[in-house]
């Protein structure tokens, strides 16, 4: 299907967001200046896209609950295993052997299964990035289990699936990395994805009138909730991000025929994943750079740090998506064609 430009433009946004945010608070933690943590919100307008995309992409009826599982873990596990391994084996040559994580930790990232890190206390992978991508694959679950039923009782079995798992925690208390993960708000914002793309197939959306007032209601409401409050998790978080991504996507998307095409948004929305799973190392170099030099004791290059971080990150992510995730994804589409002894099709895009 072609590529839809608000949507494109929305991935952009978001991993810019969400570089900013860590950029930002590697300046609060070492450059001693206190940023607003609305950059973080990305994830949520990326989770609200991943529902209406899924919705959308699935339109067809030859769409099988395999087939779709392999599109899935061909668009998202090479690039995030490698990412991994990468990092794990750089552990393994320049860190003292009783700080590495464990071999079952490393396992546990891979397979997407949620645990407490031993380094930072929270559930999160080794790539720490990669907490997102475990709820992801969690919606990518349930979706495929609902393909086996006909489309349209379909939103309603993925609603009534993520929105009970979602309100469980008002009937008991969920403990553990997994309880927690498979029962958080954040389900939420998946099955309002879905819901929009419901409304963009049945051209339910607002007029674009409505749509500039939903994008600046949407955007000051992030913004505010970000100065007023981190509203890092539960509840809270789908309150404060949570339904500015809604309003902005919504909006976003009901404008999508005033739209035009605009080269380096439609690049960076390409490359958005690449540029979310490696910002971490890049801000990471950054930062040992800012230290080694000794300036981190002056304020007045905060400024600088960041947006060094955030260049970076988006130049070596844009590097990443054309060297290493556009290949990986290629060469993972035809070596499952071949499995299926289908003639490999040539390199599509990455969508």
């Amino acid at each position: 299907m072609p590529k839809i430009l608000s949507i494109q433009y929305l991935r952009a946004a978001a991993a810019l967001m969400v570089v900013f945010f860590h950029a930002d608070g590697m300046a609060e933690e070492y450059l001693n200046f206190s940023g607003l943590p609305f950059g973080a919100a990305g994830v949520d307008i990326f989770f609200v896209i991943s529902g209406f995309i899924m919705w959308i992409t699935t339109a067809s009826e030859r769409t099988t609950p395999p087939s779709f599982a392999v599109t899935r873990i061909i668009r998202i596990v090479p690039l995030y295993w490698t990412m991994t391994l990468l990092l794990y084996g750089g552990w393994l040559i320049f860190r003292d052997p009783a700080t590495v994580p464990s071999l079952w930790n490393l396992v546990r990232s891979l397979l997407f299964i949620p645990f407490v890190s031993p380094r930072t206390g929270e559930i999160q992978p080794l790539l720490i990035a990669g907490w997102t991508l475990n709820f992801e694959m969690f919606f990518y679950a349930v979706f495929a289990f609902a393909l086996f039923i006909a489309r349209r009782h379909r939103a309603l079995l993925v609603c009534t699936i993520l929105g009970a798992l979602a309100a469980l925690p008002l009937l008991v208390s969920p403990s553990g990395p997994i309880g927690l993960t498979y029962t958080s708000p954040l389900l939420i914002e998946f099955m309002i994805g879905c819901l929009l793309g419901i409304m963009y197939e049945r051209k339910a959306l607002p007029r674009p009138a409505v749509a500039v007032f939903l994008l600046a209601v949407g955007c000051g409401f992030l913004l505010t909730s970000g100065m007023l409050s981190a509203a890092s998790t539960g509840v809270a978080r789908l309150f404060h991000w949570g339904l500015p991504a809604f309003l902005i996507v919504t909006g976003a998307l009901s404008l999508e025929p005033k739209l035009r095409v605009w080269r380096l948004p439609m690049l960076l929305g390409d490359a958005s994943y690449s540029i979310y799973l490696t910002h971490g190392v890049v801000l990471s170099v950054v930062k040992s750079a800012v230290m080694l030099s000794g300036l981190d004791a002056q304020p007045l290059l905060t400024g600088e740090f960041i947006l060094a971080g955030c260049l970076g990150s988006v130049v070596a992510g844009v590097a990443v998506y054309y060297l290493i995730e556009r290949p990986l994804v290629a060469a993972s589409r035809n070596a499952w064609a071949a499995v299926r002894r289908v003639p490999p099709t040539a390199a599509k895009q990455v969508t």
